[in-house]
């Protein structure tokens, strides 16, 4: 008997370790970018890269992990403010989709799924990025085992911790509404790095075309000088980005439009032995 309980106990750990791995974000929008660290020094970077997911004609987002170019899962924020995320079909909840988080929680708010029972525990002021948001305690009960996660409505998910109060992860940095926070730089490692090779690289703007700010974000091998500058179609120089010595991995940068005209404008990441450009549509 015993060994039969330690066997059922043992999967109800798979399972919820299973459902604490997804990735689960707010708030969505299209290039929405978010950078998580672990105590061990790894990081996971997450992107919503998909906004024209339609099952069943419900609209979701898709997400990928690591510069995965397919989305890895699909949520969205539901008309009663919850988020979700949808699970295979066998999951037993309506539409197979699992609440994670609620809108503009409050204290004491809290809500069930099939695998435990999920409740705002306290909220308190705190500087994230050196922005004052209210982050708020979410706590999943699966009855066996308990996480704790903090939330904010600014950034989403801030950091996540087993029952014992050790944080797993935690925000490095973000990109949210086009705009950057923290440290954004992930390099790829290990067996999960689908053999991508770390190398000079411009990737285009987003959003583009963009209103009155855009992120552009570039990669190098190795830490060196590098400079990024922003020039009309005239080949006129309109602003120095970067201009320092970078380190090695992935960088993004927001650009400031707001005294430009309308137009299309070039781009241009030089280093030494490499140089190239890309357009973007103001």
């Amino acid at each position: 008997m015993n060994k039969i309980l330690f066997l059922l106990v043992l999967c109800l750990i798979l399972i919820i370790n299973d459902l604490t791995q997804a990735q689960e974000f707010a708030p969505i929008q299209f290039g929405n970018v978010w950078v998580y660290g672990f105590s061990n020094g790894a990081r996971y970077r997450s992107e919503i890269i998909d906004s024209s997911i339609k099952v069943d004609s419900i609209k979701y987002f898709g997400y990928g992990l690591n510069y995965n170019t397919q989305y890895s899962k699909i949520i969205r924020l539901r008309d009663d403010d919850f988020y979700v995320i949808k699970e295979d079909s066998s999951f037993p909840e309506p539409l197979n989709e699992r609440i994670y988080y609620k809108k503009n929680a409050q204290l004491g708010d809290t809500w069930e799924s099939n695998y435990g029972i999920y409740t705002i525990t306290d909220t308190f002021p705190a500087y994230t990025f050196d922005t004052l948001v209210t982050g708020k305690l979410l706590n999943e009960n699966f009855g066996l085992v308990e996480w704790d996660y903090v939330w904010t409505e600014e950034f989403g998910k801030l950091a996540m911790m087993d029952w014992q109060g050790e944080v797993k992860h935690y925000l490095r940095g973000c990109v949210i509404n086009g705009r950057v926070y923290g440290d954004t730089t992930f390099i790829i490692s290990g067996v999960d790095d689908y053999n991508r090779e770390i190398s000079y690289e411009l990737y285009n703007n987003y959003p583009n075309p963009f209103n009155s700010s855009t992120v552009i974000r570039f990669t190098i091998p190795e830490g060196d000088y590098v400079r990024l500058e922003v020039y009309n179609l005239l080949g006129e120089k309109i602003e120095t980005l970067v201009e320092e010595f970078t380190n090695t991995g992935d960088h993004s940068i927001q650009f400031e439009a707001n005294n430009l005209a309308s137009g299309v404008y070039l781009y241009v990441l030089k280093a030494p032995g490499y140089m190239q450009t890309k357009k973007m549509l103001l």
